[in-house]
């Protein structure tokens, strides 16, 4: 099996004869929103296979060309377009990357006996050493002169990886992942493709030094090529057509240009130099694939870091008072409110001529997140909101689909003056004790019950005992903890972790204290 997906990661060039893959240099000018996409440039210029490209410096290119019937590393020089070869090895060599602080190269090689390993380069003579020798490598990055973040062959499968050169140690850190790997400018991450939900793949961040892996968007459907213009901007493609991503601000991919007029068909491999200003790709100049939008299933559900994602979209364009981009955040047909539906207004019309004039009325606007609850497609953020020289704590809840944040509810409370922790520590207690006299002594006699955000489920202590006691005596098992909680006022929101008959089950519950008792609960299940 391991033969077999060497095979399929670095297809050998016969497969690639009924395509012609060139590599071209574009310039790249930001100018917020726009991305402008220009000065089309064929490096390669070979009827034979190009691929690979990759930023030597600002004037010299590395990509893998054929010349016969193998691939070696190619280097091309902007300033007098010339062509030579670094190496003449008798296996194919992929992925060719400058060593960090050093003037040699690196490259994956599969020679002619089916041993594939990752190589260091001399640049002047193209003569060769093993980098790692215990570990299948297909694709791979530099985090730095010491390591290297590498997607290793296992099986059927690819596998990220951390190596140590120094130390000569390689750790497995994820499952099932992708050939794109890049540094994510102006940070200490790598990002990589992730597999595990083969229905949607994923762009993550990894943390080479502690490794910590974060969620940072999704793919566009079925594909894994990506590239970083800056640390907020990413680049992808799906047949000729570039997209970009710029985070916390596009709920989507966005179109930049179709390269088909340059007489691209499809794209695959991007990469960029280090200040963003230029771009490589491969482009395949003879197959022709549909050009379609990219696949974006509006109606798959969200997980939490997803929903976690698009809140954060907002922020920033509030406290830099940018309203077309705050605004886009939004669904078409978001609907604010207080708690717990009292509606405030409703569409993104009416959103951005409100907050036009909050932006225009307030010379200083402030959200911070103290703390988060994320439970399915909810957001529940306790913020300290500043406007102008007033400061005050709040509580919001974002509710989210694909389409961005699709309900703002506000939070008001009372103030109180016993603790409400207490109160809600001690229902919980009893709870867990399965002391139903004590449990529903902790609710007043007009305690309510709802389902978010107005459904009422039960009234009344009586209903409540009627509710509860069957469970009490029937779960032996019955035990509630807090995950997470936010305490404003005379409210406490929690979010639950429940273990009944041995299943595990979450909820939020918003509880309202007044004089001592418990009120009020609106659950979100």
């Amino acid at each position: 099996m391991r033969n077999y997906l060497i095979l399929f990661c670095l297809l050998p060039l016969s497969i690639y004869s009924q395509t012609n893959p060139e590599i071209f240099l574009f310039d790249i000018a930001i100018t917020k929103p726009n991305i402008d996409i220009k000065n089309p440039k064929n490096l390669s210029n070979n009827d034979g296979y190009d691929n690979q490209p990759s930023f030597y410096d600002n004037n010299t290119i590395l990509f893998v060309s054929s010349r016969n019937d193998q691939t070696d590393i190619a280097k091309y020089n902007l300033n007098d377009n010339s062509l030579t070869f670094v190496n003449a090895t008798e296996g194919g060599e992929y992925t060719p990357l400058k060593f960090p602080k050093k003037n040699d190269i690196s490259a994956v090689r599969l020679d002619k006996d089916g041993k594939q390993r990752l190589y260091r380069y001399n640049i002047d003579n193209g003569e060769s050493t093993e980098l790692i020798k215990d570990l299948v490598v297909a694709y791979y990055t530099w985090f730095n002169e010491d390591i290297i973040v590498s997607a290793v062959i296992e099986g059927e499968q690819l596998n990220l990886y951390r190596t140590n050169l120094k130390t000569g140690i390689s750790k497995k850190l994820a499952n099932k992942v992708g050939r794109s790997f890049h540094k994510i400018p102006n940070t200490e991450l790598v990002s990589f493709i992730s597999k595990e939900n083969e229905k949607q793949w994923q762009i993550k961040s990894l943390n080479p030094i502690t490794g910590r892996i974060r969620l940072i968007s999704n793919t566009i459907v079925d594909v894994e090529d990506i590239c970083w213009l800056n640390k907020n901007n990413i680049l992808s493609s799906d047949g000729s057509t570039l997209y970009k991503l710029t985070l916390r601000v596009d709920n989507n991919w966005k179109k930049v240009i179709d390269l088909y007029q340059e007489g691209i068909k499809k794209i695959s491999r991007l990469a960029t130099n280090s200040d963003g200003s230029k771009l490589l790709i491969t482009g395949d100049i003879k197959s022709v694939p549909k050009n379609v939008e990219p696949k974006i299933d509006l109606n798959q559900p969200i997980s939490e870091e997803e929903a976690s994602l698009i809140v954060d979209k907002h922020i920033e364009p509030y406290n830099t008072k940018q309203l077309n981009e705050f605004v886009n955040a939004f669904n078409d047909h978001v609907i604010v409110r207080f708690f717990p539906d009292k509606k405030l207004y409703e569409g993104k019309t009416k959103l951005e001529e409100t907050y036009k004039k909050i932006f225009d009325e307030h010379e200083r606007l402030n959200i911070k997140v103290l703390s988060r609850i994320t439970f399915k497609n909810f957001v529940i953020d306790e913020e300290l909101a500043i406007i102008n020289n007033i400061t005050r704590r709040q509580v919001t809840i974002y509710e989210t689909d694909r389409k961005g944040i699709n309900a703002m509810t506000f939070l008001s409370t009372s103030t109180i003056t016993e603790n409400p922790e207490t109160i809600v520590n001690n229902q919980l207690e009893k709870y867990n004790e399965r002391d139903i006299k004590a449990f529903v002594n902790t609710y007043s006699k007009n305690i309510k019950l709802y389902s978010f955000p107005n459904s009422l489920t039960i009234d009344g202590r009586t209903s409540l005992k009627k509710g509860y006691e069957s469970l009490f005596k029937n779960t032996p098992d019955l035990n509630a903890e807090i995950v997470n909680r936010i305490i404003l006022g005379n409210m406490v929101i929690d979010k639950e972790k429940v273990t009944m008959n041995g299943k595990n089950y979450y909820a939020i519950a918003i509880y309202e204290i007044e004089n001592g008792l418990i009120t009020k609960v609106t659950f979100i299940q």
